[in-house]
């Protein structure tokens, strides 16, 4: 954790990958781990949230991550969760790249005949797609309407598909901030999914240090410059610790006001 936190504030350009194992502190699982959804799943077993989804509370390396983008010690935050927690911790929304979609934000306000987007999106207290496949809404659209009433188009989620194109402008942010960065550090991860898994690269071989923290085995282990074998939350507790920075108690009010502070493109439902 020392050498980790001296990397960190030794380093001009941080960027963060998170994958699943950021969540499971929040009762939620992760795919490959030993009680991963995809590790059940194979075993003939149907996988158990901890809790509901739009129940999950950012957990202690959600809250500490947008602490430290706040402070300007981490500059951005490249997730393949859809889970919305890193929102929800209230980490600003140009400061991420959700590269697999949240599945509160629903967007693409489009139109049935000329196909064109007010690019509003809208960040629900709800999951979007739970509530589509309720009503019996086929496809992506929500049934939902954008509010502009110069555009009054479809609106859709945000969710991205195994093989699906990933959101453009997503992919591009992403990509210029690995390149970007002089330290990249991927936490939570089995770094199996494509592209993400492959983004670190771009700065390790421009002489960039790679920190890789997962519990399992992956394999870019041997890539890595640093690699810890450790939970999410402890880990990122001790680098914190190191750093003499201490991170604020989850706050819905907080979290609320600094949504809708930094979301500038987005319409916040009243009741998130």
């Amino acid at each position: 954790a020392r050498v980790v936190a001296r990397l960190i504030a030794s380093s001009k350009h941080v960027v963060v990958y998170t994958g699943a194992g950021i969540s499971t502190a929040a009762q939620i699982p992760d795919y490959r781990g030993p009680q991963g959804v995809w590790t059940l799943k194979a075993k003939g077993i149907q996988p158990k949230f901890g809790v509901e989804l739009d129940q999950a509370l950012p957990t202690f390396s959600h809250r500490a991550l947008a602490h430290f983008v706040h402070k300007q010690i981490i500059h951005h935050i490249v997730s393949t969760n859809v889970d919305g927690l890193h929102l929800r911790s209230g980490l600003p929304h140009k400061n991420l790249s959700e590269l697999h979609g949240n599945i509160y934000l629903e967007y693409w306000c489009v139109f049935i005949i000329f196909f064109t987007k007010c690019g509003t999106e809208y960040l629900r207290p709800f999951d979007i797609t739970k509530l589509r496949h309720k009503k019996g809404i086929r496809g992506r659209f929500t049934g939902r309407l954008c509010e502009d009433s110069s555009c009054n188009g479809k609106l859709r989620d945000s969710i991205i598909n195994f093989g699906e194109d990933l959101p453009e402008n997503e992919l591009k942010t992403s990509l210029k901030e690995s390149q970007t960065a002089d330290l990249v550090i991927v936490i939570g991860s089995s770094m199996r999914v494509s592209p993400a898994c492959n983004m670190p690269s771009l700065s390790y071989n421009k002489h960039g240090v790679f920190v890789l923290i997962n519990l399992q085995k992956t394999r870019f282990d041997e890539a890595s410059h640093v690699r810890v074998f450790s939970k999410c939350d402890e880990f990122m507790k001790m680098v914190c610790d190191e750093m003499n920075i201490e991170i604020p108690e989850f706050s819905e009010e907080d979290m609320a006001e600094q949504v809708e502070k930094d979301c500038k493109k987005i319409v916040v439902d009243s009741d998130f």
